[in-house]
């Protein structure tokens, strides 16, 4: 094993906020085995080194040797066209990489939506391309604006169909999820008797129920309670993979995300890191209200 490897554990951990205990329940280990991997004085399994790599969503040799992997693409949209009674987009072109966390500004009105829609494969394109880089069918996760729940099913029972969908048979991991979202006291409510934020907490746990390499989230927090609205942007930051989130919840912007796109005129006007935008002291609204007249 790498010298190098408890140092890069011990980095990814922190990067995605993960406590030992915390990412000890995902790999279904102790805590004292991860403390153990961290300090050099252990080292995992094939196995658990291939799950460690899932959970970061990091290549083999990132997370052993640190080699860095967060150039490599994810998916590609060029000059696409998408027209309904009239033009929505035109010519746009977007890359989508690793590891990023990307969020999608724009009026409303300005195919957001139908830009994600064309990004997931639910709607296709009058012209243009999109090339995935990976198996979107096994790693690409999607939490949209409305809440698709069956709310004539209890609340494990919804769980238990999307786990079956996409392959989830971790009972522990639906547990964890269930207690983080404080759903654990309502798994045998009907779908239909939950609060507005309880059906926005369960879509959430539904989207992130499995590991993903990108993460769709169309107006998450819509529909939310504030108590519900600060614990999805804190679990959000343990988050593994790249997400791409259309809000305007622009304080976690700048707090959370690394990338800004702004669709305008039915094209990418603005793509920018937020950290360019801090370095010109502006919060993230006061350059959207600039930039988006």
């Amino acid at each position: 094993m790498s010298y190098s490897f408890p140092h890069q554990l011990l980095k990814l951990r922190t990067e995605k906020q993960l406590s030992q205990a915390e990412l000890a329940t995902r790999l279904f280990v102790s805590r004292q085995a991860v403390s153990k991997w961290e300090n050099g004085d252990a080292e995992p399994s094939i196995d658990k080194l291939i799950l460690l790599a899932k959970v970061f969503n990091v290549s083999l040799d990132r997370l052993i040797l640190g080699t860095n992997d967060f150039n490599q693409p994810l998916v590609k949209l060029n000059n696409i066209v998408k027209t309904f009674n009239s033009p929505v987009l035109n010519s746009l072109d977007l890359t989508i990489q690793n590891n990023e966390r990307i969020a999608l500004l724009g009026s409303n009105g300005a195919g957001k939506t139908t830009l994600v829609k064309i990004i997931e494969g639910t709607l296709k394109p009058n012209e243009g391309t999109v090339k995935w880089y990976f198996n979107k069918n096994d790693s690409l996760n999607i939490m949209s604006q409305e809440n698709v729940l069956i709310p004539t099913l209890k609340v494990k029972e919804q769980i238990s169909l999307t786990a079956a969908i996409t392959k989830v048979d971790s009972k522990q991991r639906i547990n964890y999820l269930l207690d983080q979202f404080k759903l654990s006291s309502q798994p045998n409510t009907i779908i239909a008797k939950l609060s507005g934020g309880q059906k926005r907490r369960l879509s959430l746990l539904l989207s992130v129920l499995r590991q993903s390499k990108l993460l769709i989230l169309d107006e998450p927090t819509v529909g939310m309670d504030l108590e519900s609205i600060d614990y999805f942007w804190h679990f959000i930051e343990k988050v593994s993979g790249s997400i791409l989130v259309i809000t305007h919840d622009f304080n976690q912007i700048d707090k959370f995300f690394s990338r800004v796109l702004l669709l305008k005129d039915g094209q990418i006007s603005h793509d920018i890191p937020v950290k360019e935008i801090h370095q010109h002291n502006q919060t993230i609204e006061q350059w959207y209200r600039q930039h988006n007249r």
